[in-house]
């Protein structure tokens, strides 16, 4: 119901609907593929300005708040922004590493917060493999420890797992392990580069039989486990859309710990800086109306050249492209596999064909 009618009203009309706030690029692990760009200096949003702009995304009527990072909680005012965002309404999702979320820590979280859904990066199925990609010693251990006592709190903890080289042979063993914790794992990638270019991180890039595996999986499972939402189309509700590989710019926002806004993870062009204007005014700059005609134009290609991959991936992130990354047509097991899982081929509609009018509209 809210993929099929809800969101795609809400892109006609040109509404804003969810923001991501990356709070700080801080964290207490030290992961290898990262992608936040810690070297990037600037003036850093303060508690009153977060204050500020949860006033604004509420009464633009934004629904959806996502607070990530690097690793949210340790942002000195993470409780008191939580807290400014549940009074005002929002639906909360945090992204975390896992490895401070326990104890009295996780007991404010809920008590103080109250997450929809909290999702922890998990990065293999044993230590070795988990712990490889923190470079934290312990870390696997007290990840996995603290699981029960995040059900147990009803703090709704959810795997989210970046397939890589080095994990790709635990695929099935992680979804054994997620499915005796009682949690749902999903899967997401491909490795990207970092957001100041180094592409350090493309050296572990999982392979075509790592994908080829996971789908394989999948749909043994029936489940969609490489379905990014972050990253989705907006299904069509009628003919008169155009078509558009993903939704970004329709109706999401993620803004950095420098008051940065930009249309996604990897369109790292801002459309301004709250520090400087209203978030409403940001919503309306010409950056979100190219992010969306890119989407379109990335939609037009999958017509003419068919199903496209991104780094070896059975998806595809005109984002990404633009950052380099090398683009090629997707192995017939890919669109076999994704068919049977029931995921949607990359040239599903997602946008309406004159919504750039109505975005300059948008409340």
């Amino acid at each position: 119901m809210y993929h099929h009618v809800v969101k795609p009203g809400l892109a006609e009309q040109g509404w804003l609907h969810s923001a991501m706030l990356e709070l700080t690029y801080a964290c207490n692990l030290d992961c290898f593929f990262c992608y936040n760009d810690r070297g990037l200096r600037g003036r850093r949003l303060e508690l009153n300005d977060y204050l500020s702009l949860l006033d604004d995304l509420a009464a633009m009527q934004v629904l959806f708040l996502c607070l990530t990072g690097g690793e949210p909680l340790v942002h000195k005012d993470f409780f008191a922004i939580g807290r400014a965002a549940r009074e005002r309404g929002f639906v909360i999702r945090i992204k975390t590493g896992g490895h401070g979320l326990r104890g009295r820590i996780a007991e404010r979280v809920k008590r103080e917060v109250d997450p929809l859904e909290t999702e922890i990066s998990l990065h293999g199925a044993t230590r070795e493999t988990h712990e490889r990609q923190t470079r934290v010693a312990g870390s696997f251990d007290r990840l996995i420890d603290a699981i029960p006592e995040l059900v147990e709190l009803g703090l709704r903890p959810r795997f989210v797992t970046t397939l890589t080289a080095w994990n790709e042979h635990q695929i099935a063993d992680m979804f054994a392990l997620a499915d005796r914790l009682g949690v749902p794992l999903r899967f997401q990638g491909p490795v990207g580069p970092r957001d100041d270019g180094d592409r350090t991180p493309l050296q572990i890039q999982p392979s075509t039989e790592g994908w080829t595996t996971l789908l394989a999986i999948a749909a043994e499972r029936r489940t969609r486990t490489v379905a990014d939402m972050e990253c989705a189309p907006v299904p069509s509700q009628n003919g008169a859309r155009k078509k558009g590989v993903c939704g970004a710019g329709t109706d999401e926002v993620l803004i950095d710990p420098f008051g940065s806004v930009f249309p996604c993870l990897h369109l790292r062009s801002a459309a301004g800086n709250v520090h400087d204007e209203s978030i409403r005014d940001i919503w309306r700059s010409h950056v979100f109306r190219d992010a969306r005609r890119l989407s379109r134009d990335a939609a037009d290609r999958v017509e003419r050249e068919g199903p496209l991959s991104i780094l070896g991936a059975p998806m595809y992130c005109p984002g990404l492209e633009q950052k380099g990354c090398s683009c090629s047509s997707q192995p017939d097991t890919f669109s076999d596999r994704l068919t049977t899982i029931g995921g949607r081929p990359s040239s599903m509609s997602a946008l309406h064909a004159h919504e750039d009018e109505k975005y300059a509209h948008a409340p």
